[in-house]
């Protein structure tokens, strides 16, 4: 018993010592900002890189340089689609351009958009057929790519669909915990990547959302 005890808490100890936490934002911000980020532990930083109404987002290379001189090792992207209008690849194109090939990973933003005008269809299988075509769109340019979302932001937009599973999913589930054991399985994903465990944390002043692995 007591053998089995100190494996369990070896293991625990185990996990809390490789965990990696880390922020995703919206806005542009300074090296300073990212200086504390890092000092309250952030190892990585997600960007937006591409606006819901279907527009690149110019924080976004400023922020992963920032980031950078801030001493955060690990910059994305996350990339929230706009499915009228342009196309997917049309979109991935942009987006790489006007970031610069700077970021490490792509993620693909999959939940309700406000815009009307670029409204995720009530029909799943064209939204999942869009997802392909945005996947498709970041292998022929080369880049590494992962989706972003909710088991229910996931059902409720794309049903049954499981085109991206074989991407890392980056999940949210606003629980508070550094844990993988609260996630349930969609999309056929078996096991996430990395756990978005709440949302405008308020870190070092700005609106950020806590992300963990």
């Amino acid at each position: 018993m007591k053998a089995v005890a100190l494996a369990s808490t070896l293991a625990v100890l185990a996990t809390v010592a490789t965990a990696t936490v880390g922020g995703d934002i919206s806005q542009e911000y300074g090296t300073s900002t990212f200086q504390c980020t890092r000092n309250e532990g952030w190892d990585f930083m997600m960007t937006r890189s591409y606006r819901n109404y279907g527009a690149v987002d110019p924080a976004a290379a400023p922020n992963i340089r920032n980031a950078k001189a801030g001493g955060i090792p690990y910059t994305d992207v996350y990339h929230f689609p706009c499915s009228f209008g342009q196309s997917a690849a049309a979109q991935v194109a942009s987006d790489i351009n006007a970031v610069g090939r700077i970021f490490g990973t792509m993620w693909f933003d999959i939940e309700t958009n406000p815009d009307s005008r670029c409204a995720w269809r009530s029909d799943k299988e064209e939204n999942c057929k869009f997802l392909g075509e945005l996947i498709s769109a970041g292998h022929a340019n080369g880049i590494k790519m992962g989706v972003y979302a909710s088991v229910y932001m996931w059902e409720s937009i794309m049903g049954s669909c499981t085109v991206g599973s074989s991407l890392p999913l980056w999940y949210a589930h606003y629980d508070g915990r550094k844990t993988f054991s609260d996630y349930t399985r969609f999309g056929g994903w078996s096991k996430p990547s990395i756990k978005q465990y709440g949302d405008s944390v308020g870190i070092c002043g700005i609106n950020a959302d806590a992300d963990w692995y």
